[in-house]
């Protein structure tokens, strides 16, 4: 006798708040460049422009893109459009090529691209343009003048293939190999020795190891900036083999690197902070989710003039945080999210017991960033704790007032215990008190609601306002874009209050007569 087919066993819900770490999309941490969440996403519209005109050959270079698909489709008129292309001036390929990459992706075959945009001083091209072959990049080494190289995501190619094309491009200022997961040593050592006037390189999530790089740091003295973050085989092990290359030389000082990115290495500051000791102008720092613990001793003066420091899902304690942005005069931009999540990928933002930034810790820290004049941006994204002893009010509606409001950037997703009324800050308690300066704000999957539309009213200069995963609904989103005349985009992801067709098109529901009409009533 056949047994009973047993129905669908219901799933349960596990929370509303995603993991913490890379998949989110407030911090693309640990994907390749094609797998990071697009913005189509966004409901996003088109404001008049204001200023000055666009250039004669900014708007030829549009109207050549729109036309493109219909020249493509006429044998005739493809013919004679690729013959003026290649007439077109050198300066002038990068920046078509850039808009037709975003544009039209599918036409741009293997063949087009070598024959009329592998020319000018810059070129960009990624694995997501389905033309791009390993023909293709042998054939950029026909550009023996190219100053700047960005190729990301082409996992699938040898080291040596880049090796040997970067060979061939002695005048290279700028290298970006973000994303091509088989670059390696060969490839460091022809940047070494085929590069010597190198002003940026990228190798980001790449396969090369810290040794290869004692060639290239010691022949290339222009060298600005350096960014290896999310390379697995870097180590303390690994890693101290360069110090070791680097103690050899004693009087090597990366005097003009000012930009060094260690993003998800698994680095500890035994590693960090004597390389660190050999950049005495540093002033954009990002070590976020390695395996720092501690600040580094009070007689470093490589950290004094960073404008940037990032230490997101670190282990370093909330006191010792304050007590290193204390002597950070000229600081910019802050990124202090997850505290205390260390470097694993798997710390949810629900999980408030493996976070260090609290209430009372947020109080001292808002007393220490009020004194920094220069603050333009700051991300407490994850600090699951945040909110906790004083729901609706505060500490975090303290830092709103206080510190928030003064900043173009800020990102307070995923504080669960955030509330409406804690950006009550936003309004002036003053008459004249002027508006908020904020451009972007990010409030994804914390718990504000239709009540905060008077507060983010408020912000007269804001462009993006992302609220996925919130309580807002559309009778609360109407009158903020009544009263934000520059805001261009709207993450409404997972906002139940909204219906979902309505997300990704809610400017064109409330330019709609009913929607109108609805506002008016309420207004009046």
């Amino acid at each position: 006798m056949s047994k009973r087919k047993q129905p669908p066993t219901k799933k349960s819900r596990t929370g509303t708040l995603p993991a913490f770490a890379a998949p989110t999309e407030d911090d693309s941490l640990n994907l390749e460049p094609s797998q990071i969440p697009s913005a189509s996403a966004l409901s996003i519209r088109v404001l008049p422009l204001i200023g000055s005109v666009p250039s004669l050959s900014s708007l030829s270079a549009r109207r050549f893109v729109a036309s493109l698909p219909i020249l493509a489709s006429d044998e005739r008129l493809w013919v004679y459009t690729r013959r003026w292309l290649k007439l077109l001036p050198d300066a002038l390929v990068p920046k078509l090529f850039a808009m037709l990459r975003s544009t039209h992706p599918t036409l741009l075959s293997h063949g087009f691209i070598v024959t009329c945009f592998l020319r000018g001083p810059s070129l960009t091209l990624s694995d997501d343009l389905p033309g791009v072959q390993r023909a293709t990049l042998a054939s950029i080494t026909k550009n023996g003048a190219l100053r700047e190289l960005r190729l990301t995501g082409f996992a699938k190619f040898a080291d040596t293939v880049f090796a040997s094309l970067i060979s061939s491009l002695t005048q290279l200022r700028v290298v970006v190999l973000r994303g091509c997961s088989k670059v390696g040593t060969k490839t460091a050592e022809a940047l070494a020795d085929s590069c010597p006037s190198l002003s940026v390189v990228n190798l980001n999530y790449t396969a090369v190891p810290p040794l290869s790089l004692l060639k290239l740091l010691l022949s290339c003295s222009s060298l600005e900036v350096l960014k290896v973050a999310g390379i697995s085989n870097w180590t303390d092990a690994t890693f101290a083999k360069l110090l070791s290359g680097l103690s050899q030389h004693h009087n090597v000082v990366l005097s003009n690197l000012h930009t060094l990115k260690l993003r998800q290495l698994s680095l500890s500051e035994s590693s960090i902070y004597p390389f660190i000791s050999r950049c005495p102008h540093l002033r954009r720092l990002d070590l976020s989710f390695t395996h720092i613990r501690r600040p580094p001793s009070p007689d470093t003066t490589s950290l004094l003039s960073v404008e940037k420091l990032s230490l997101t899902s670190t282990m370093i304690s909330s006191v010792d945080v304050i007590s290193m942005i204390s002597a950070l005069s000229d600081l910019r931009t802050l990124s202090l999210g997850a505290l205390g999540g260390g470097q694993g990928s798997s710390v949810s933002i629900s999980n408030t017991s493996a976070m260090t930034m609290t209430d009372e810790a947020l109080r001292t820290l808002t007393n220490e960033l009020e004194k920094h004049g220069h603050l333009e941006k700051i991300s407490l994204v994850g600090n699951s704790k945040l909110g906790f002893t004083s729901r609706g009010g505060g500490a975090l509606a303290d830092f709103v007032r206080r510190v928030g409001r003064k900043l173009r950037h800020l990102n307070l997703s995923g504080l669960p215990f955030l509330r409406s009324q804690d950006l009550s800050g936003l309004m002036s308690e003053i008459d004249d008190g002027g508006a908020p300066a904020l451009v972007e704000l990010i409030l994804n999957h914390t718990g504000v609601d239709d009540e905060a539309a008077p507060y983010l009213s408020c912000c007269l200069s804001l462009a993006m306002l992302e609220l996925a995963g919130t309580k807002i609904t559309s009778d609360g989103l109407i009158p903020v874009i009544d009263a934000c005349p520059k805001l261009e985009k709207l993450d409404l992801t997972s906002c139940r209050g909204i219906i979902v067709a309505d997300r990704r098109r809610f400017f064109e529901v409330f330019h709609q007569p009913a929607s109108l009409e609805a506002f008016l009533m309420q207004v009046f």
